[in-house]
């Protein structure tokens, strides 16, 4: 599975302004609602949030992955906010949190969400920092999906 097969344009928020983990998640949730990938955006702030406390989805080198399942979904669903100024999302390496790569699958088959997770695992260890510094630079949101479809076909071929 590709990320670029499941992120389009009009789900990727540039200029996040939330600054807590609380924000954050309801900033995306009502992105996603407003773009139509959710009907509900409290519902999946609340799965969201439920998460989270769980232990943070943050991963060291300045990517976070929340992550839920709703059973509305009929297919995954995958957003991109990119906070400018960096959150404190509780990131493992104790450093600033810039890009949210949010997933919300449906409960079946239950292995699509892990498809979905170890995809957006994947292009982040490879090439973290050169990703995270890319989007950071990025202005539109076709800049964002390009420049991922870029980094994920990089090694292939």
């Amino acid at each position: 599975m590709q990320i670029n097969s499941l992120l389009s344009p009009e789900l990727v928020l540039i200029g996040l302004e939330a600054e807590t983990v609380e924000g954050v998640l309801e900033e995306i949730s009502r992105f996603m609602e407003k773009a139509g990938a959710v009907n509900n955006w409290k519902k999946l702030y609340n799965r969201l949030l439920a998460r989270e406390r769980l232990g943070s989805t943050s991963l060291p080198g300045g990517v976070a992955v929340p992550h839920c399942k709703m059973e509305e979904i009929k297919e995954p669903r995958l957003s991109l906010a990119i906070s400018k100024k960096g959150v404190d999302f509780n990131s493992p390496d104790g450093k600033l949190t810039y890009l949210f790569f949010t997933a919300v699958s449906p409960p079946n088959p239950p292995n699509l969400h892990l498809q979905v997770l170890a995809a957006i695992a994947r292009l982040a260890r490879k090439g973290k920092k050169r990703l995270v510094d890319s989007l950071l630079e990025a202005k539109t949101p076709e800049e964002v999906v390009k420049i991922i479809q870029d980094e994920e076909f990089r090694d292939e071929g």
